[in-house]
């Protein structure tokens, strides 16, 4: 029985058929996915082309992770296999195992493999087996546990619940509810994923954690319109010698700091650090350990920022699918308004280029299609100031665009200038050309009557 294999399984609600990849032998030096797909309850789990219906494949499974001589094998007991049958499958899954290991490799563990007797217990020893504790993977259930509480209860005994297990309400627990929002994403299940996230709102509105989380997130808006305003008055010349100075101000306040980095991320490149590090080289020798401990900061701050960029660009890429699978994608597009930012649609444009250069004409149609519908979403849900702004950066010259603000900029009076002020930020990952045309118009908006 080979580690995967293909075949054809009917749909248990539309019986059309459709081909699949099972999963028999999960190696996670082999195929990290499959490991991911397990742990997360995804194994084995196809959603139907047709319908959009999860179906799970049932099958003997034997687990293999050779950096920790780990061997388990699971056979669901809804197969109703005999022991005899149960032992000649697993024995192939070894046979399997065994016959990929490079020469000299076969080590002691190999003859007495673990079992499980249930897909949860062999999750369970997966995860022990990486370090994760009992105690760890129950709490984690309890938490699971209480989400689903939250799930059944009344809405109107929600403010009760939550004051009930107030305490329980943290950081972990938002993000057990985040990854449950993610798994009925994968499995297609739309309309539940929107209730778990309604339900998220609505619990950190309550909670002693939320509100906390509120609130740092108002400070955090204020550092970054501040920056914001700094980077701004050094002007279009300003050097990376001036952001360092700029950072350098910032090394004892980590939110500034942080706001600096995701504002002008580009600017902290190599040439930044080498510049940085010829700087400290000659800096005086009491200043040295505090410059590189900031060099230190920057560094890890810019490797968060562009892991929060691929996480981002991970968001745009699930909703893309969730939208090109949907028979309603407009409900979709209404539902997730918030979601299509400047990253969804670099993902979206970014497709629509390789269907066309790959000629992929279906593809093509459909991705275009989604294109337009979002773009007239957007408008239609845009404020006045920013439907303007956008107007003008898209007017095919900068004179147009010129003429656009002095014949209309004066009837929106200081919202416009509060509106550029609000998107300058979204722009910093755009094209150079769109920058230029922006920073004109912003420059012509200060001098309006």
């Amino acid at each position: 029985m080979p580690k995967t294999a293909q075949t054809s399984i009917a749909c248990s609600q539309c019986r059309q058929p459709f081909r699949v990849s099972v999963h028999s032998v999960i190696d996670p030096t082999d195929n990290p996915q499959a490991k991911i797909a397990l742990l997360s309850g995804q194994l084995n789990i196809y959603q139907c082309p047709n319908c959009g219906t999860p179906n799970s494949v049932l099958t003997p499974i034997l687990y293999h992770d050779g950096s920790k001589e780990l061997l388990v094998s699971f056979t669901p007991m809804e197969l109703g296999m005999s022991k005899d049958a149960q032992e000649r499958a697993i024995g192939e899954l070894m046979r399997e195992v065994t016959s990929s290991l490079p020469q000299g490799a076969f080590k002691a563990y190999l003859l007495q493999p673990r079992s499980a007797l249930t897909m949860q217990g062999l999750i369970d020893q997966v995860l022990q087996a990486d370090g994760v504790t009992s105690e760890m993977i129950q709490a984690q259930r309890d938490r699971v546990k209480l989400v689903e509480q939250f799930l059944q209860a009344n809405p109107t005994t929600l403010p009760e619940l939550v004051a009930k297990y107030d305490a329980q309400i943290d950081a972990q627990f938002m993000q057990t509810m985040s990854l449950v929002v993610q798994q009925f994403l994968q499995q297609g299940r739309q309309d539940a994923a929107e209730r778990v996230a309604m339900l998220q709102n609505a619990i950190v509105e309550l909670s002693t954690f939320g509100q906390s989380l509120i609130e740092q997130n108002q400070q955090q808006e204020m550092a970054i319109a501040e920056v914001a305003e700094q980077v701004n008055a050094m002007g279009e010349d300003a050097t990376r010698a001036d952001f360092l100075q700029l950072a350098i101000a910032y090394a004892d306040d980590p939110q500034r700091l942080q706001a600096l980095v995701g504002l002008i991320r580009p600017a902290f490149d190599q040439i930044f650090f080498q510049e940085m590090t010829a700087a400290i080289a000659q800096a005086p020798a009491e200043d040295r350990d505090r410059l590189n401990a900031l060099r230190q900061q920057l560094a890890e701050l810019t490797a968060m920022v562009d892991q929060q960029a691929q996480m981002a660009l991970q968001e745009a890429a699930n909703l893309l699918r969730v939208l090109l699978s949907s028979p309603e994608p407009d409900a979709i597009i209404a539902e997730n308004l918030q979601m299509l930012d400047y990253t969804f649609m670099q993902v979206l444009s970014a497709n629509v280029q390789e269907a066309s250069r790959r000629g992929d004409v279906a593809a093509s149609s459909r991705l275009k299609d989604i294109y337009n519908r979002v773009v007239n979403a957007l408008q239609a849900n845009m404020p006045p100031e920013l439907r303007f702004i956008n107007e003008m950066l898209n007017a095919p010259t900068d004179f147009e665009a010129q003429q656009m603000l002095a014949e209309h900029g004066p009837a929106f009076g200081a919202g416009l200038v509060a509106a550029m002020d609000a998107v300058e930020g979204q722009l910093a990952q755009g094209s150079p050309a769109i920058q230029e045309r922006f920073a004109m118009l912003r420059r012509a908006v200060a001098n309006l009557k």
